[in-house]
């Protein structure tokens, strides 16, 4: 059975006028928007109370060992929302150098028309792209 997600312009940290995104790589960018997102801030759709994640207030809230633990699950159900996913695998690395917290973010996801792979860098600022591997 064949599957459309349809094009939009790309988007992840700023938008791309002219450069547009399709298939798996449009999925990627969504959920890359969606675990950059605080919670409620989404409005005009019915989802907005229940989506996204901010992984640097996330990050920021990382005290303990048993906190850094919770952070795959609470990351992989995150993604799950998203109804084109089908499956996915988060594992994250903690990369923390004393006070500053640096944490990477593995992603493998598959959707109806294939696999993508996302990787993030994550400190209590920011949420930078490190890679993205995604057919179209």
């Amino acid at each position: 059975m064949a599957t459309n997600f349809g094009r939009e312009v790309s988007c992840m940290t700023e938008m791309r006028t002219g450069r547009f995104a399709t298939g798996t790589r449009l999925v990627a960018e969504s959920i890359f928007r969606r675990l950059t997102t605080p919670r409620g801030m989404l409005r005009g759709t019915e989802e907005e109370g229940n989506f996204g994640l901010d992984l640097t207030e996330l990050i920021g809230s990382v005290s303990t060992k048993s906190d850094a633990a919770s952070l795959p699950a609470r990351i992989q159900a995150e993604i799950l929302k998203d109804e084109r996913v089908e499956s996915v695998t988060v594992r994250v690395v903690d990369e923390s150098d004393g006070v500053a917290k640096f944490f990477t973010v593995f992603i493998e996801a598959t959707t109806a028309e294939g696999p993508f792979s996302l990787t993030l860098g994550i400190d209590e600022v920011t949420v930078g792209v490190l890679g993205i591997e995604a057919a179209a």
